[in-house]
């Protein structure tokens, strides 16, 4: 449980996101100041630098990556249920927010994103980077004692495949099932 100070903290860090987020929509990643960011949002410019510490790590901000790693290794395996249905479900539900206003919000993080050369790096290498605690998900799901080195390449497929599918999602605007496209790109039935 969080207490009151961070959830503050968070709920504040979440607002100059939303106002960064719209400025850099409209005039570019590039063309926003984090003195401009702070201004819009009523906070000085050295709050954002507190809070984020880089304008790219503001853009960024938030750790679905960890909540898909979480999800998938709290997810059930077995007969009826692939482990790649598993991760597609897992991606589904972290990535492709029910409700229409959080989806066209992070639709459009992605769309910045993917506009920006060190953005689309630094989102590539944060969810690669989580490939151990992938691989070692999938070595559980199989009851191994051990991650072997099919556990790890599978990991790093199935996150390839994931940033793939997120860069297509979000060029259609997210008016695609990201849960139709993510079983097209492992061949499964969901």
């Amino acid at each position: 449980m969080t207490g009151l100070r961070e959830r503050n903290r968070q709920a504040a860090m979440g607002d100059v996101q939303r106002v960064a987020m719209r400025m850099m929509q409209a005039s570019g990643f590039a063309n926003v100041t984090v003195e401009e960011i702070a201004a819009m949002s009523g906070v000085s410019p050295s709050t954002v630098y507190r809070y984020f510490g880089t304008k790219e790590a503001l853009v960024l901000w938030g750790d679905r990556a960890g909540s898909l790693v979480a999800t998938f290794a709290e997810a059930k395996v077995g007969k009826k249920r692939s482990v790649h249905q598993a991760f597609v479900e897992a991606a589904t539900s972290t990535y492709d927010d029910a409700d229409p206003v959080a989806r066209l919000e992070f639709v459009a993080q992605l769309e910045l994103i993917f506009a920006n050369e060190d953005l689309t790096i630094a989102f590539e290498h944060e969810l690669i980077g989580r490939r151990d605690d992938v691989a070692a998900t999938l070595a559980a799901h199989r009851s191994a004692k051990s991650v072997g080195g099919r556990d790890a390449a599978q990991a790093g497929a199935l996150l390839g495949a994931l940033i793939a599918v997120l860069e297509r999602w979000q060029a259609t605007a997210g008016e695609k099932s990201l849960a139709k496209q993510l079983a097209k790109a492992f061949d499964t039935n969901i």
